[in-house]
C-alpha cells in the first residue's frame, strides 16, 4: 500500500508542480488523441489545442584554430499542455492539430540548416540567440497564419492546401531531420 501511495503522490505532484512531460518529433511524429492530456478550456472557441515548440542546445570548441559548433535542435509536443473538448475528437481535427506539430518540426529543420551553414563570428551566443528568435518568430507566425486561413480546421479546402504546403517544405528540408 505504501509503495502505491508513494507512486500516486509522485505522479500527482509531478503534474502539479510545473513538471511538463514531452516527446520529440524524432521519437514519435504522429499524434494520437491520448496525447491531449491537458484540461480542456471549455470557454475557448476552439475544440482542441496542441502545444508544440522547438528547443536548441549548442556548444563549441576549437580544432586547429577553427571553431567547431556542436548543436542539437528538437521539436516537441507537450501532452499535459494539449487538450481536446469532450465529444470533439475527430480525424479532421486530429489532422489539423498534427499539422501544428509538423510545422514545429519544419522550423526545427530550418534551424538545423541555419546552424549547419553558420560561420562563427565574434559573438557566437548573440548570433545564435538572434537566429533562434528569428526562426521561432517564423514558426509562431506560420502557426497563426495556418489557423487563420484554415479557420481552425473548418475550411477544408484551405486545410488541404496547407497540408500540401507543409509536406512540400518538409521534403525540401528532408536533409535536416537530425
Amino acid at each position: 500500500m505504501g509503495k502505491y501511495f508513494t507512486i500516486i503522490l509522485f505522479l500527482f505532484f509531478a503534474n502539479n508542480n510545473g513538471y511538463v512531460g514531452k516527446f520529440s518529433y524524432t521519437d514519435r511524429s504522429e499524434l494520437k488523441w491520448h496525447d491531449f492530456r491537458g484540461r480542456p478550456e471549455m470557454r475557448s472557441n476552439f475544440d482542441a489545442s496542441v502545444n508544440t515548440g522547438i528547443t536548441y542546445q549548442w556548444s563549441y570548441g576549437k580544432d586547429k584554430g577553427d571553431i567547431e559548433l556542436n548543436y542539437q535542435v528538437d521539436s516537441f509536443c507537450y501532452p499535459s499542455l494539449s487538450w481536446v473538448k469532450p465529444g470533439h475528437m475527430s480525424d479532421v481535427l486530429l489532422s489539423h492539430e498534427q499539422l501544428h506539430f509538423d510545422i514545429s518540426e519544419l522550423h526545427a529543420r530550418i534551424m538545423r540548416k541555419r546552424l549547419k551553414e553558420y560561420k562563427a563570428g565574434s559573438n557566437i551566443r548573440r548570433d545564435l540567440n538572434k537566429m533562434y528568435k528569428l526562426v521561432e518568430r517564423m514558426r509562431i507566425n506560420m502557426q497563426e497564419r495556418y489557423d487563420e486561413e484554415t479557420e481552425h480546421s473548418r475550411n477544408k479546402e484551405a486545410q488541404k492546401k496547407w497540408e500540401k504546403k507543409v509536406e512540400t517544405l518538409m521534403w525540401y528540408y528532408r536533409d535536416y531531420k537530425e
